[in-house]
């Protein structure tokens, strides 16, 4: 275990618990008073100053994309008074916001994460069950937040008690505890646990749920490896550039060369694994990998990576670039094999997941031109073709995507307009 900086952080963790800031900054306008009573479970004068700014982000993005309903009847209610701040005032300031749900009581299962670099807001949500926290055994951390909330009541499996003497660990450890069990990669000394900021932040931040309602990137005031690589969490561009020339290869090999491409980690709001941009004034394209690509494995990428190469070489051109939003609600009749895919890999776990399905997957309010569908089934024939082997999930994934382009590519021909 790393012990750099540690005394910093602890004094950032006391400075944030005695006193919150007392400012005056106007989270929203009069307009939106309605809006930001959604996120808010303490007054704003309780509340810092960064965490005001977050909710203040966090309720154009819902004002944009509304999705604060859905995302409490799925996780439960942001607990913005027991946030934990988790950075480096020089560097970026990160916080893990507890998320509650009433009808699992006592227990916190879902932490909302921000990290403000500069004046980007990154947020994704963690959940205990996902498969990379067990994996990393950072489960702990939920049991560190319920304890936080819930002292003695907690439904936690780990149980806390302050130890005796935190200032001799303070240039080594930050917020120590005696647990009652200890864990394989957590370091305990005589039943002394603690935690370490970079193995939290740097082996999740990339490596979560990536829903669209609950991850992305927002304005405020990697592809390729093996089982021996570095979690995703740590992928930067510096380290996806050694990886790109191995890439270009493999799409050469399979006859989808991207010499000229560009292949780029996200900058920016995406939901989707990858996807392909254009410059307008040059033609010149690039190849952008989502968060979201990280969550597949090593044989799952390179099958986005090539169904993104066959969109730069052979893509129809659209006749529209219109979104038309239709009238009423277009729905999907979903044939079960693929019903039976989004209930075991993508609504798994979650409360009524046929309600989700119907208002999420089934419901089409937007519609695009023809020709937008006509390059994804073109896209995903090849990439099924060219790429069987792949991953359970993503086999099931790519032929309900490819089923839900040629519905969709059907019904644009007959009502598309613009």
């Amino acid at each position: 275990m790393k012990r750099t900086r540690i005394l910093q952080i602890i004094i950032f963790f006391v400075l944030a618990s005695l006193s919150a800031c007392q400012d005056d900054l106007p989270v929203v306008g009069p307009d939106e008073e309605a809006s930001a009573s959604l996120f808010m479970t303490k007054s704003v004068s309780e509340l810092d100053e960064n965490l005001l700014l977050i909710q203040a982000a966090m309720q154009h993005v819902d004002s944009i994309t509304p999705f604060f309903d859905r995302f409490t009847r799925l996780y439960g209610t942001p607990l913005w008074q027991y946030a934990l701040p988790m950075g480096e005032e020089e560097r970026d300031i990160s916080y893990l916001v507890p998320v509650y749900k009433e009808e699992i009581p006592n227990i916190i299962h879902t932490i909302w994460f921000f990290d403000i670099q500069g004046d980007t807001l990154r947020y994704r949500m963690i959940t205990r069950e996902n498969e990379q926290i067990r994996a990393y055994q950072q489960d702990f951390v939920f049991d560190e937040l319920s304890y936080n909330i819930f002292g003695d009541e907690s439904a936690g499996e780990l149980k806390f008690e302050d130890p005796p003497q935190t200032r001799a660990w303070g240039k080594e450890y930050y917020d120590c505890h005696y647990g009652i069990i200890e864990w394989n990669d957590i370091e305990v000394s005589r039943g002394l646990y603690c935690k370490e900021r970079t193995v939290w932040i740097s082996e999740t931040i990339d490596y979560t749920d990536t829903d669209p309602i609950i991850g992305g990137e927002t304005g405020i005031g990697g592809g390729g490896g093996t089982s021996n690589d570095p979690p995703p969490g740590s992928i930067t561009q510096a380290s996806l550039n050694k990886k790109i020339p191995d890439i270009k290869k493999r799409m050469k090999e399979l006859a989808c060369g991207i010499d000229d491409v560009d292949i780029v980690l996200t900058e920016g709001v995406c939901t989707s694994n990858a996807k392909v941009e254009i410059d307008e004034e040059t033609g010149g394209k690039k190849i952008i990998l989502c968060y979201k690509f990280f969550n597949y494995e090593y044989q799952d990428q390179m099958s986005i990576l090539y169904h993104e190469a066959y969109h730069c070489n052979h893509d129809e051109a659209w006749s529209s670039e219109t979104k038309m939003t239709l009238d009423s609600p277009y729905y999907l009749k979903i044939p079960q094999e693929h019903v039976d895919y989004l209930l075991k890999y993508e609504f798994d776990g979650i409360t009524n997941p046929m309600g989700f399905i119907n208002d999420f997957e089934a419901k089409i309010t937007i519609l695009l031109c023809p020709e937008y569908y006509k390059n994804e089934i073109n896209a995903y024939k090849a990439e099924i073709g060219l790429n069987p082997s792949v991953s359970e999930k993503y086999v099931l994934e790519r032929l309900y995507m490819l089923w839900k382009q040629e519905t969709l590519y059907d019904y644009s021909l007959k009502h598309y307009k613009h």
